[in-house]
């Protein structure tokens, strides 16, 4: 057992708790709490006045699957067709890619990470721990969503570029509701099938019973008001990705009951329905008790930089509270792994991070990151006194 001391550990529980102790055994979190009696044979870490976290949570990336190199040369977009809803991040993911190691220099402990944007329909997401020796290992949920995106990018990769369906939102909104169309007119027999048999219709028909959201990238309002609109008409659960626009219906966004991931907002516009891009949402949508996550949409803002997402959403009126828990349990809770991850609590997994500064402090930096107990980075200057103690 590792019993880590001489901290400030914030739990991001319910209470927002802070304690003095954390002790970890078989990469689960058994005790944190305040200073007790050591048992024997504990080792004994002495963090010498760091400020420990959860580890941070990123729901919206492509880590893994980006080749980082140039957008052309990527494995998130199949570029082929704009339907392609069988295609699966685990079939893309490299765990030997850097960006898996800028994440833990980050402190960032879990992605979601699959398909990008080019596609209308763009297949299957997963969630994963950033460190463990295998692909395997490291799955949390490996179906965690259908991906889709409305707006400029299916028109500019398929409608500019290749003049072909869709060129128009028209056309976007058509092909998105096609799948759930068919689907929903097959008798519970008949959906057993598809799914069996693993055909186009198995992501819809998942989709609809429930067992994943729909996640649908989307910037601009009226976007926004198409995605909402759809997930009414066939009753699905769905997660807005980007919400960009989300702040100017905001009375809308909130009245749907659907829940959304913010950012990346630290870049210049790159399109025009990113125009009115502000990290100031954040604060709006808690004023207006919105669920939301923030992300880094790695690589677009590189997965280290997460924290550094959420200390914008400071500067322009969020709470540090508020945003510590919007890249660590509020992030848990809207993909249903608050039971895990996401907070410093007993039967938890043991993700933490242990900073030199207040996270939101601009001297912070990561000293150490562990993944389920394991230290999988350590900072130069990280060199703890550690002791095991006698019987």
């Amino acid at each position: 057992m590792n019993i880590y001391h001489h901290a400030t550990f914030l739990t991001v529980n319910e209470q927002n708790d802070i304690f003095e102790q954390l002790w970890v055994e078989d990469g689960r979190i058994v005790y944190v709490g305040p200073a007790k009696e050591i048992p024997p044979y504990a080792h004994l870490i002495d963090l010498q006045g760091a400020c420990v976290t959860p580890g941070l949570i990123d729901i919206h990336a492509h880590v893994g699957t980006w080749a980082e190199v140039t957008e052309d040369i990527n494995d998130a977009n199949e570029y082929s067709e704009p339907f392609t809803p069988l295609m699966h991040a685990l079939d893309s993911v490299d765990i030997r890619h850097f960006s898996f190691q800028h994440a833990l220099e980050g402190g960032v402990t879990t992605v979601q990470t699959g398909p990008g944007s080019a596609n209308v329909i763009g297949g299957i997401w997963s969630i994963l721990k950033t460190a463990g020796p295998t692909l395997a290992s490291r799955v949390l949920v490996e179906r965690s969503g259908l991906k889709g995106a409305l707006g400029e990018n299916p028109k500019n990769v398929f409608g500019n570029q290749y003049k072909r369906k869709p060129m128009t939102r028209m056309a976007i909104a058509q092909l998105l509701r096609d799948g759930f169309q068919r689907a929903s007119l097959l008798n519970e027999q008949e959906q057993a099938e598809e799914v069996s048999q693993n055909s186009e219709l198995r992501p819809f028909i998942e989709v609809l019973r429930g067992e994943m959201p729909l996640r649908l990238h989307c910037h601009r309002a009226d976007d926004i008001m198409t995605a909402i609109r759809i997930a009414k008409e066939f009753n699905v659960k769905l997660h807005l990705e980007h919400c960009t626009e989300g702040y100017l219906i905001v009375d809308a966004v909130k009245n749907s009951g659907f829940h959304a991931t913010l950012g990346p907002y630290m870049l210049t516009p790159s399109k025009y329905e990113t125009r009115h891009s502000t990290p100031a949402i954040a604060a709006i949508f808690k004023e207006h008790s919105i669920p939301f996550a923030i992300m880094t949409d790695h690589p677009f803002v590189p997965i280290q930089y997460l924290k550094y997402c959420a200390s914008e959403a400071i500067r322009y009126g969020l709470d540090e509270q508020t945003a510590l828990k919007s890249i660590t349990i509020h992030a848990a809770k809207l993909v249903q792994l608050d039971h895990r991850i996401g907070s410093l609590e007993e039967g938890k997994d043991a993700d933490f991070v242990v900073w030199s500064h207040p996270i939101f402090e601009t001297e912070a930096k990561v000293l150490q990151t562990y993944v389920n107990g394991e230290k999988y980075f350590e900072a130069e200057e990280a060199q703890w006194n550690t002791q095991k103690l006698p019987l």
